[in-house]
């Protein structure tokens, strides 16, 4: 692997978190990077469950879920696995809708969008 250090923890295809193991810490240059504890996809998913859970509204369930989809493919859909038939509703339709009429109040990161134009 020739990504490293926080060049490694940007690209969420690569990103583990805090499921790097300390040998994977140490050649990653992730010491230090990371919090000290380490983690499984499964105790993560279920903190990262447990914070969605905490969450108001679809449309801010479906925000943190796209944060933690630009961090950690992977774990996002570990989550979506495990509970596809609540989050199919808050990632897809009918939250999609209400994310896209609010598109311009909540533009941060394109994620891989085409942007067509109409001319």
């Amino acid at each position: 692997m020739d990504k490293k250090g926080y060049e490694l923890l940007g690209d969420p295809f690569l990103n583990k978190g805090t499921a790097f193991s300390a040998e994977e810490r140490g050649a990653l240059g992730l010491t230090g990077l990371l919090p000290p504890h380490i983690d499984t996809i499964e105790g993560q998913a279920e903190r990262i469950y447990q914070q969605m859970e905490r969450k108001g509204a679809g449309i801010e369930k479906r925000r943190f879920l796209m944060d933690v989809f630009n961090r950690n493919r992977r774990l996002f859909y570990y989550v979506f696995r495990q509970h596809i038939a609540e989050l199919m509703p808050i990632v897809y339709d009918p939250v999609i809708a209400e994310s896209i009429e609010q598109y311009c109040e909540q533009f941060i990161n394109p994620q891989e969008t085409a942007y067509l134009s109409i001319d």
